[in-house]
């Protein structure tokens, strides 16, 4: 029974079909992912942040320092288009309509979607189309992955910035990885086949997040936010990574996918920005709706996009 070869035939399929499995479960028998020990710590959302650790861990191992520049070109671009069309949505938004936004989305939901990235989507699909340098621009990316983020550009008036120590922690195991293989090449050698492995359980930790159901409370206001992230963002970011680093644009693809924080930001900005709180709730619902879409559809759009300009992977064979 050949499992791996129909799981590999699914875009990202290593991390997106335990997702879809757990996510099942999760929707209809929840309790059986929350009987604890080793099962609740390997198969829910609890092993989340540790198993992004080690993916980070294991991005660094397969780092050389002489790549170091590329990584930062390529991740750093991302971050920059990412964040600036977030700003400028998220600018329109308070001018034009206010905090309570346009056909149901607020400006903290098009906030959210706008700058909420998702480096464990990027991590799988590089896994099947990119290129060392590629996987390793995940780093980079989780600098944005937090709640953080949003909270910046939505204009904090009370002077809250940047949390610099996420960054940081985020960096670590990144920086440690690098530093071991690069001092010893039997350490690079060791983590080389560690990526799948590592992302079959993220799949199973980020699918364990996620309710199915959501996706029949879709509105007018998740049409607005999907149309948002798939009909402008992602052209915007696939432009950027053609014209100006020359890249087929599918790491740009991964790039744009909606991160797994989205769903618990907007309760952490509302409980540090009061005005938004009345619009908590709605934005925690379009989130859930969005993600569910974003994580099951993004990888067929990057696998289209490989399909018509070519992929990393196929360079380096």
């Amino acid at each position: 029974m050949d499992i791996l070869g129909k799981v590999n035939k699914v875009p990202g399929g290593i991390m997106v079909v335990p997702m879809f499995i757990t996510a099942l479960i999760n929707t209809f028998i929840p309790a059986a992912l929350k009987i604890g020990g080793p099962t609740t710590a390997a198969f829910s959302g609890a092993g989340a942040m540790a198993t992004i650790g080690m993916l980070l861990f294991v991005a660094g191992s397969q780092t050389k320092y002489s790549d170091l520049g590329a990584v930062c070109a390529r991740g750093g671009l991302l971050v920059v288009v990412r964040l600036a069309v977030a700003f400028t949505g998220a600018w329109l938004t308070l001018k034009f309509f206010g905090i309570g936004g346009i056909c149901g989305a607020s400006a903290l939901a098009i906030t959210i979607s706008l700058a909420s990235c998702n480096p464990g989507v990027y991590a799988g699909l590089m896994q099947s189309y990119g290129d060392n340098v590629d996987k390793a621009a995940m780093g980079v990316l989780n600098l944005i992955a937090v709640p953080a983020t949003p909270l910046v550009i939505l204009g904090m008036a009370d002077g809250t910035g940047f949390d610099y120590m996420s960054a940081i922690a985020s960096l670590v195991p990144f920086v440690l990885g690098m530093v071991l293989a690069n001092s010893d090449e039997k350490i690079r050698k060791l983590f080389s086949t560690a990526t799948p492995v590592v992302l079959f359980f993220l799949g199973c930790c980020l699918g364990a997040s996620i309710n199915l159901k959501a996706l029949s409370q879709a509105g007018t206001a998740n049409i607005l936010l999907i149309g948002l992230i798939v009909c402008i963002f992602l052209p915007i970011m696939i432009a950027a990574d053609r014209l100006i680093l020359k890249r087929p644009g599918y790491a740009a693809v991964g790039a744009t996918c909606l991160g797994g924080l989205s769903v618990v930001a907007p309760r952490i900005i509302g409980e540090r920005l009061p005005q938004y709180q009345p619009y908590v709730e709605s934005a925690t619902a379009q989130m859930a709706v969005t993600l569910v879409f974003c994580i099951f559809v993004f990888p067929y759009i990057t696998k289209f996009v490989v399909d018509k300009f070519g992929s990393g992977a196929a360079a380096k064979s």
